[in-house]
């Protein structure tokens, strides 16, 4: 009668840190999709600036002759730096948007896991408290894929809309300068 009351509870301890194990490893899986989105939107955006700073800096170099007179010139300057600013503007909200998104994701998560560890605590046999682990892992498993190609999309979308006003002006300015050497 003592080894049936001794191992009830070890069989407890033993969920308990099977779940906390699940728990964990539910984080850094989160915590990893947030750091490779974090940096994939990033590289993305910081890579597109400098592709377009390079492309104007050359254009400028290259064509002075392009430019009639000196407010041509300060106008030009003013609508790259303006381009150079929308960009940004709609960096930071993206990445706010994500932020957010991640938050959510990992809130959740956590909402799940305290249920989670209830109810494994609440099974009345260890067979039960596997099924239900079992089970619960694989939905996790399916969130977090979808969860990931979520976040993936949000990146892409972010690199791409806050690039779009450079790319914008360096089409200009490549379409000015040819027109201007042709001529």
């Amino acid at each position: 009668m003592t080894t049936t009351k001794k191992t009830a509870p070890k069989a407890a301890t033993n969920a308990t840190e099977t779940v906390e194990a699940a728990v964990a490893a539910g984080k850094e899986t989160v915590e990893t999709v947030v750091k490779v989105s974090t940096e994939a939107a990033t590289k993305g955006v910081e890579k597109a600036v400098a592709v377009g700073q390079e492309q104007v800096a050359a254009a400028v170099k290259a064509g002075t002759e392009a430019f009639k007179n000196y407010e041509e010139v300060i106008a030009f300057g003013k609508e790259n730096v303006d381009a150079v600013v929308q960009s940004n503007a709609l960096f930071v909200k993206g990445v706010q948007s994500l932020n957010q998104e991640i938050f959510a994701l990992a809130q959740a998560a956590l909402e799940q896991n305290a249920e989670l560890t209830k109810k494994v605590l609440g099974c009345k046999t260890v067979q039960e408290a596997v099924a239900l682990q079992s089970d619960v892992m694989k939905a996790n498993y399916d969130k977090a894929v979808t969860e990931s190609r979520k976040i993936t999309d949000m990146t892409v979308k972010l690199a791409e809309d806050a690039s779009a006003p450079i790319a914008k002006r360096v089409n200009f300015t490549v379409e000015k300068f040819t027109k201007e050497l042709a001529a």
